[in-house]
């Protein structure tokens, strides 16, 4: 659900990025420099790692090698995989160590952590969203360059992240006639229009938008839900890049991007939202919108460097209203940063990378709401109910970090790489230095032992430590990483991996108790602060291995399988109890394929396979202390049952074609072709409950069979 503004014009984003606090930007410069050269002259060495753990090839950089107008083959393979909907980000969840929050979509959690602890970057710069808010990503399949995903243990130049690091590179416009391409399916329709503008300059701009809510009926109230949809959930996204090069070493490249969903509904009396919270009946309606202008300078004079400077701003909102007594919670966040990044060859065995980023970002909010006080951590949310807030003001935190990397080849089979990283923020008064190291030890011909090990910081949950409504007093989450795999290449293209990892966490946030009584919330934490809603004391520990078979494309046909098995687990510290995670899936399976049939038509197949998601028992119901004559439901063991096996079925049938002389593509999609009824929670059934010893469950369940069609077109 997101916002209904108006996408603004791409002349008014490029006017925009020229605008924004010239002063701020050029500070922000001037500390990221300052930090860097301290780094420089104060060497501490740290590490580097990448999503399976190996030595983190892309540090190892000669110069400006490679087409990068092109998308790689990898990431080819991500848009083409079954269920995806060439949505080339939408294809991580069948990757080893990554869930989903929902039915195959949502926001992505990493190796046993938070979806919160996760950072994305486009370009190198930081993201305000990647994904829309009904699942799918706000990139067209035809301007993914590269995607990388680092699942643990990556190295220094990436910052304020414990969880994973999703790298997403948008390719350069290609150097040609001006063309558009066309795209429509039953989901979204889109344009994206690229070429030359002079000899030395190109661009590309990419419009979409969503069509789900042209098949909604608006009219009529949902009469088993009671729900009216108002605004059926649309989204658009756009994405526009203007490339400007100087000669053979400079390139100067602006680039906008930005997004939106909106939707709206009227909760009725007969809806599950109401009778569990009388206070959600009437309107509700979400809007999120983001926009981001970037600016851009890489410089490599020879093959042995490359220097890479950024200024970027992005203003992200988020507003959501419900219930007929006017709830709602407006959040903005306005972010004016700078980054660079250095890499130096140095001889035949050592490659210097080195860089520093700064953010000057301003976080307002306006809410009056109901504060349930719950984290992850909190099974029974409903029951943890808190005041009436009413409450605006606004935070402004700087940041800057820096990192230092050494890419040493040792010997024709050993590469290591040790580095260090430092993060400071100015509103907790915390500065991390995080070394960071990671080995590649090819010990027979094509048999590799990679190990990882690094210490993380984020900054915590910005809602979690506004004034009023949180803890101003919360310190960052911490983590330390892990991991040891072994890969062996094989002929034809063949290839397997073991991965084993480790991650703790430390310092994530816990809710205070609430006495249920009279709906008051009671610090109960460590330092006998009374006035905290939330504290640091909450530590974790996930663990696993992934294995990973790949077969790239030979004889017509690729594909890859993944398994996962893995624990994950929270800890109250101050009373000692354990918990298994709330997202922790102990077995996941995903198998792809892809075989071209002929010359025109490829068939592929994505098949998902997980264990029953732990979930907390309800075993029976008690009085609604707000509400009188309502029930709320009463937890037995939290996460102590599993819910049934997860299985899904993808098929995708694409044809490359012709139409009117224009070349292009059909794309036939069938998700969960066999039409399983996959369980995806087990709630308090309050339609059928009639009384406390006679409580009734339903089970939620997921999407059924969809065929979807699509066509592209290039003109």
């Amino acid at each position: 659900m997101l916002s209904s503004k108006p996408r603004p014009s791409l002349i008014h984003c490029l006017l925009v990025s020229f605008a924004f606090v010239p002063a701020t930007i050029v500070l922000l410069i001037v500390e990221l420099l300052i930090v860097a050269l301290s780094i420089v002259a104060n060497p501490v060495f740290a590490d580097s790692v990448s999503a399976d753990g190996e030595a983190v090839e892309e540090l190892f950089v000669q110069g400006r090698q490679g087409d990068y107008s092109v998308i790689t083959e990898q990431a080819q393979k991500m848009i083409d995989v079954p269920g995806s909907l060439s949505d080339p980000l939408m294809a991580v969840f069948s990757l080893p160590g990554v869930i989903s929050e929902g039915d195959g979509g949502g926001a992505p959690a990493v190796r046993g952590s938070s979806p919160s602890d996760n950072r994305y970057l486009v370009d190198g710069a930081p993201a305000a969203y990647v994904f829309h808010a009904f699942s799918t990503s706000i990139f067209h399949e035809n301007i993914i360059q590269n995607f990388e995903l680092y699942s643990a243990g990556f190295g220094p130049r990436y910052s304020n992240a414990i969880g994973g690091v999703f790298d997403i590179k948008l390719r350069d416009p290609k150097a040609q006639d001006i063309s558009s391409k066309v795209d429509i399916s039953i989901l979204r329709a889109g344009i994206f229009t690229e070429g030359e503008v002079t000899d030395n300059s190109a661009f590309y701009v990419s419009a979409r938008a969503s069509l789900l809510q042209y098949f909604y009926d608006t009219d009529e109230a949902d009469q088993e839900d009671g729900i009216r949809v108002q605004d059926a959930p649309e989204d658009t996204d756009y994405q526009f890049k203007y490339q400007y090069r100087i000669g053979d070493a400079h390139k100067l490249t602006f680039s906008a991007n930005g997004a939106s969903d909106l939707a709206a509904a009227e909760f009725t009396e007969r809806s599950t939202e109401v009778m569990e919270e009388p206070d959600f009946a009437g309107n509700a309606k979400i809007k999120n919108q983001f926009n981001n202008q970037n600016l851009r300078w890489q410089f490599a004079p020879d093959e042995r460097q490359e220097l890479d400077v950024q200024i970027g701003h992005y203003q992200k909102q988020e507003d959501t209203f419900w219930g007929g007594d006017n709830y709602f919670f407006d959040i903005t966040t306005e972010d004016n940063y700078a980054l660079v990044h250095y890499d130096l060859l140095l001889g035949e065995r050592h490659t210097l990378s080195l860089g520093a980023e700064a953010h000057d970002t301003q976080y307002r909010y306006d809410a009056r709401f109901i504060n349930y006080v719950c984290t992850e951590f909190d099974p029974d949310c409903e029951l943890r109910r808190g005041e009436l807030l009413v409450a605006a003001d606004d935070v402004n935190i700087r940041e800057h970090s820096a990192y230092i990397n050494d890419h040493w080849l040792l010997s024709d089979r050993v590469a290591v790489d040790v580095g260090v990283q430092t993060h400071y923020n100015n509103y907790t008064d915390e500065t991390f230095t995080h070394p960071r190291i990671a080995v590649a030890w090819e010990f027979i011909d094509n048999w590799t032992i990679n190990t990882s090990a690094g210490s993380y910081n984020r900054l915590p949950d910005i809602d979690k430590i506004f004034p009023e409504i949180g803890n101003t007093e919360l310190k960052s989450p911490t983590s330390n990483h892990y991991t040891f795999g072994i890969k062996h290449e094989l002929d034809n293209e063949w290839s397997w991996s073991v991965t084993t990892y480790y991650k703790t966490m430390d310092d994530l946030p816990l809710a205070s108790d609430v006495n249920l009584n009279n709906g008051s919330s009671v610090a109960n934490n460590s330092n006998n602060n009374n006035s905290a809603l939330y504290t640091n004391d909450v530590e974790g520990d996930a663990y696993g291995v992934d294995i990973f078979i790949n077969k790239g494309l030979t004889e017509r046909w690729y594909g890859w399988l993944a398994i996962s098995a893995s624990r994950s687990t929270r800890t109250n510290k101050l009373t000692g109890v354990e918990r298994d995670y709330y997202l922790d899936t102990p077995l996941v399976l995903n198998w792809v394929m892809n075989y071209q049939l002929n010359d025109r038509w490829t068939m592929g197949t994505r098949l998902t396979a997980q264990s029953g998601r732990a979930i907390t028992p309800i075993v029976g119901v008690q009085p609604n202390p707000w509400f009188e004559g309502r029930i709320l439901p009463v937890y037995g063991e939290p996460y102590s049952e599993n819910l049934p096996v997860y299985t899904r079925l993808d098929v995708r049938f694409k044809r490359d074609m012709t139409l009117w002389g224009y070349t292009g593509t059909y794309n036939i999609d069938i998700l969960n072709a066999l039409n399983r009824r996959n369980v995806t929670d087990r709630n308090l059934d309050y339609k059928r409950t009639q009384s406390a010893q006679d409580f009734k469950l339903e089970d939620e369940v997921g999407m059924g069979i969809i065929p979807a069609v699509g066509m592209s077109l290039s003109f």
